[in-house]
């Protein structure tokens, strides 16, 4: 096995890439480094020059990437896709082509459709589909796994995928007595069955703050403006349950056409779309559902099939209460568009205080509720590496875990985070991302008097003087989804 790679390539500098850089530069002394940014600051150019990194400024597309990249990728270089709108289908491909190494934290496209919320066209599932598509083709043809591509995988999508593993191992463990661990996705999906997971919601509060005012016109989060605002523009999507075809909100959805059908969209993109979930320092709250692709990925991985048909597949979603900052400008996005915005800013080092409450909650139809994840501060992320936040901290620590485990599995082909060795993975990770901690709760959305039934219309946070029957669902999703 390949001790360290050949050289490596960072496409996007901002605030995850930086994030990265000293973690990076640790564990990779004598390799070249080149970063590649459409707008190379003099602040991101001190960065690069910290860490001993070539920088160029450019900015990479559908046209110029296999010019821009010929020359620095070959053989065994690690290429890092950090940045927002480079098409993640094409660079896996061509990168698979040269015997490169490949890690992106989401799938994305080379442009979103901001806006488009009636079809599946502009949706993480249909993202995803081309990518399986790589992956399909690669079996028909027969041919040899290649240079590992890990696709999606940061915080959320990606190590949320390995909380999940280690939550239901706990389950099973506190309430089967069994300790026997899945060695197939057929076991994982079976073990989920067996367990009663109707729900898994990857939930996330995020309360971070600071006293410097933000201005109006501006947009500002803990993690990257563009990559944030082009998911709270899409439409919200989630991985279906099969239960979810007896309740109310099965006439309603959005379907798709073709593909693995693990999931559907709901015709309101995801910045008016609210949820209630639960984690332990947080309690009870609201939060964003917005489309991510472990959604998608995690409900595909966990379904069992009955021949052609699904008979059992969990309902996957992303809750997110961003830090209020960040809340507050969802605000921007009422028109549908990103015309409100007039200024961006990603909250660093103006951060006081607060915490970046990240997990997974898994709800069970027998059990209790199990929480399971992250309560990392400010203060503890900067203590572990600098530029960084609570937030960024979780990503690129899951990030440092991916680039090992590939180094130790240099040819498995595209993979998505589902399918790593998720032992080594929450090894390698754990240290970024602690405090971890887990705690079982008897939580209902709607309260202990309510007949349970998991269906995603008690999850969807509606006001008081409307409600949620078939007759609502009927006239359209709009009423449920509410700013």
């Amino acid at each position: 096995m390949p001790s360290s790679y050949s050289n490596i390539v960072v496409m996007g500098f901002g605030n995850i890439g930086q994030a990265l850089s000293s973690l990076l530069r640790m564990r990779f002394v004598k390799e070249r480094i080149l970063v590649i940014d459409e707008h190379m600051t003099p602040e991101q150019a001190a960065i690069a020059r910290h860490y001993a990194m070539d920088y160029q400024q450019c900015r990479i597309t559908r046209g110029n990437y296999i010019d821009v990249l010929s020359g620095v990728v070959g053989a065994r270089t690690l290429v890092l896709n950090l940045a927002t709108s480079i098409g993640s289908r094409d660079l896996i491909a061509w990168t698979q082509s040269r015997g490169a190494f490949y890690l992106d934290t989401c799938i994305d496209p080379w442009e979103y459709q901001d806006g488009v919320i009636d079809s599946g066209d502009n949706s993480n599932y249909e993202m995803r589909e081309t990518v399986l598509d790589l992956m399909h083709q690669a079996q028909q043809d027969a041919v040899p796994p290649t240079s590992t591509a890990v696709v999606g995988h940061g915080a959320n999508p990606g190590f949320v995928s390995i909380l999940v593993k280690e939550g239901m191992l706990k389950m099973q463990n506190q309430f089967l007595q069994s300790s026997n661990v899945p060695q197939s996705r057929v076991e994982w999906a079976a073990l989920a069955c067996k367990l009663g997971l109707r729900v898994i919601q990857v939930s996330e509060k995020d309360t971070q703050s600071t006293s410097v005012t933000r201005k109006q016109g501006e947009f500002v989060n803990t993690w990257s403006v563009d990559g944030y605002v082009a998911e709270a523009l899409q439409p919200a999507e989630l991985g279906w349950g099969t239960h979810e075809e007896a309740g109310p909100m099965a006439a309603a959805v959005g379907r798709h056409a073709s593909g693995c059908q693990s999931a559907v969209f709901i015709k309101e993109m995801g910045a008016r779309c609210e949820v209630k979930s639960w984690a332990p320092s947080a309690g009870e709250f609201v939060g964003n559902l917005i489309s991510h692709n472990e959604a998608i990925s995690l409900a595909h991985y966990l379904t069992v099939q009955d021949g052609a048909q699904a008979s059992y597949r969990p309902t996957v979603y992303y809750a997110y209460h961003p830090s209020m900052q960040a809340k507050h400008s969802l605000n921007l996005l009422a028109c549908g568009d990103r015309s409100r915005i007039h200024s961006t800013r990603v909250l660093k080092d103006e951060i006081e205080t607060g915490i970046d409450e990240l997990g997974v909650l898994l709800i069970s139809d027998q059990f209790p509720c199990l929480w399971i994840g992250s309560q990392l501060s400010i203060e503890r992320a900067r203590e572990m590496a600098p530029h960084n936040n609570a937030t960024s901290l979780q990503v690129v620590g899951s990030v440092m875990a991916a680039i090992e485990w590939m180094l130790q599995s240099p040819a498995q082909g595209i993979v998505e985070s589902e399918s790593l060795d998720h032992s080594f993975i929450f090894h390698h990770a754990k240290p970024y991302w602690q405090p971890m901690v887990s705690e079982y709760r008897n939580w209902h959305p709607q309260g202990e008097q309510v007949d349970p039934q998991w269906t995603l219309d008690q999850f969807l946070s509606v006001r008081a003087d409307q409600s949620l029957g078939a007759g609502a669902v009927q006239q359209g999703i709009a009423a449920a989804c509410l700013t």
